[in-house]
Parts: structure tokens; sequence; C-alpha cells
């Protein structure tokens, strides 16, 4: 539970990010009845940030429009069974002439916008705010590329931050943080391609079964043996040169044993 003066502190906040998302939405849209609400939400589900922001536009409904249904003589006798459906009215999808904001249909329908900022309430600024909203916001900066582009900085700090080094002037590259990495990388690349060829479905939090563990079975489903074959040497030639080694447990690192081939070479 909050305590008055944190209640107090989270509505400051919540008037704040709303002001934020107003400024976006043009005057007369927002003179119709379009409303803006935000609200913090924590969130216990595995991968998640305990506290997010979310944010809801909802514009108003277009009035409502009644049309006559009526049919022709020639239509009226090919349904004489059904004269239930003569002169009857019909109701419209209702509708603004065009939407309040370009290219958002939401905005035309009277539907409801909703974006998440994962950072709590206190935290937001208004660059979150545009990062947030699309380009048919005033200012609105959420496109295709700007998510890519968040999902793989995101990516890439997790990979630093787990496996150490990567960027930063505190981080120091060792030879094992750069081969952890790498390892890492080859890992997620054949998740990613199971992930799409799966619809889209992630797999359980912690599951491992099933996952990164592309065979040459599958890659000869896809019709290019040849491919498979290649990939299938690769792997082999990873494995004896210190590359990704597939197994029961955790990714392990296997590097080449030169010292070997020295006492070899000396005897």
């Amino acid at each position: 539970m909050f305590s008055a003066n944190e209640n107090i502190l989270l509505r400051q906040h919540k008037r704040r990010v709303i002001d934020y998302v107003e400024s976006t939405i043009p005057e007369d849209a927002l003179d119709l009845g379009t409303a803006v609400m935000a609200m913090q939400v924590s969130c216990r589900q595995p991968g998640c940030v305990p506290l997010e922001t979310a944010i809801t536009v909802v514009f108003p409904k277009p009035p409502r429009k009644m049309k006559k249904k009526r049919n022709t003589a020639q239509q009226q006798q090919q349904d004489n069974k059904s004269t239930n459906d003569n002169n009857e009215k019909e109701e419209e999808v209702p509708s603004f002439p065009k939407p309040l904001l370009p290219n958002l249909e939401e905005s035309r329908i009277g539907g409801n916008f909703k974006t998440r900022i994962l950072k709590p309430l206190s935290d937001v600024t208004k660059d979150d705010v545009l990062d947030a909203l699309p380009p048919s916001f005033a200012g609105g900066r959420r496109t295709v590329e700007s998510i890519c582009i968040k999902a793989r900085d995101m990516i890439f700090a997790q990979i630093g931050q787990l496996v150490g080094g990567g960027g930063g002037d505190n981080n120091e590259d060792s030879t094992d943080s750069v081969e952890g990495r790498r390892l890492v990388a080859e890992y997620l690349k054949v998740c990613l391609d199971e992930y799409v060829e799966r619809g889209c479905v992630a797999p359980e939090w912690g599951e491992k079964d099933g996952w990164g563990s592309k065979d040459d079975d599958t890659a000869n489903n896809g019709g290019d043996k040849e491919v498979a074959e290649d990939a299938s040497a690769t792997k082999d030639d990873d494995t004896k040169s210190g590359g990704i080694k597939w197994g029961e447990g955790n990714i392990v690192f296997k590097r080449p044993a030169e010292d070997d081939d020295d006492e070899k070479d000396g005897k």
C-alpha cells in the first residue's frame, strides 16, 4: 500500500505523463472528448520489469447513423419468403469521416490505443512518451525500425551483463568474455529461427528441451541438403576448434588442445 504522500506524488507523476501525451494530440480531437489515462502497473512474471507505465488513449465514439434498406420490386419477389428482411433498418458501423489522428484507425471508429513504457511513472520523461507513441501522434517515434533497434540493444546489453564485457569504460574485454558472448549469440540465432518457425510463440520461462537444438533433419526438411551438410561440417569444425557444443547441460567452452599438439611434436 502507498502512504498518503506517495499517493500524492503518484498522482502528480500521472498528471505529468498525461500532459505529455495530450500535447501530442490535436486540440480538436481533445475537444471532441479524447481522454488519456496513465497508470503504474506491476508485473511479477519472469522477464518483466517490476513496475511499468501503461497508457491508454480513449477516443470518442462517433455518432451512430441509420439507413433504410429499400429493396427493388425484383428483389422483393426473390425474397418473398423472408419478408422480414424487406425495409429493415441496417445499422452502419459508426465512424468519423476521417481519423482524428492521421493513419490511426482507432481514432476513426472510437476505439482505444494502448502502449507501455518499461519504467515506473516517476521515471517517465517526455522522450519516453514520444518513443512509445507512433508517428500518428505529434512527435511520436514508435516505428517497426525503432522497436527492432530497441530490442537489439536490450539483447546485446543483457548478453554483456550476463557474460561480461562488450562495452563500457569499466568492462575488461578478456578472451573468455568475447568467446562467451559469441557462444550466447550463436545459441540465440538458432532459438530465433525456431521462434519464427513456431509462429513466434516463446518457450516457457527456463524451458530448454526442444529449443536451440536444430539438427540436420530440420535443415533437410527445408529442401537444401547441401546447406545442411555445410552446417553440419561447420558445427563439427567449431567443436574441434573451440566453437559451440550442444549437450544436456549448459553451453560449454571447448578450446583447441594446443599444448597437447606441442607435446606430440616434442616427442
